[in-house]
């Protein structure tokens, strides 16, 4: 019986560990107290129905530019591949982020894009 209660409490233990993780260029951004609104920038691929995600929580991009913005899998470190934007909604929404607004911006220039990108403000919840 003894085995069954630890096995369950390491499970919760494990599960709660799990939640709450929005890693960005290998950081937690939950575990930031001085971060309080994040700004998430969805952008259409070039030839493909997928959107890149991008997280500016207010970090130095400088050098890595906007590798730097990615949302990281905190198991295995790889780039998280968002089927759409309301699966990066969906995802920010279920680790702790509010949704606030969001803004249309043009394009700015770069090649790679097909009209611009959708930016949204999150606040913790």
């Amino acid at each position: 019986m003894k085995k069954l209660i630890f096995a369950f409490i390491l499970a919760v233990a494990a599960s709660t560990t799990a939640y709450s993780q929005v890693v960005v260029d290998g950081v937690n951004i939950n575990n930031l107290e001085e971060v309080s609104m994040i700004r998430m920038i969805a952008q259409e691929r070039f030839l493909s129905n997928k959107v890149t995600i991008f997280i500016d929580y207010g970090q130095s991009i400088q050098g890595g530019g906007r590798n730097n913005m990615e949302v990281i899998n905190p198991q295995d470190g790889k780039r998280i591949r968002f089927n759409s934007v309301m699966h990066a909604v969906n995802y920010l929404i279920s680790n702790g982020w509010k949704y606030v607004e969001a803004m249309v911006l043009p394009s700015e220039g770069n090649a790679s894009t097909t009209g611009g990108s959708t930016q949204y403000l999150f606040v913790r919840d």
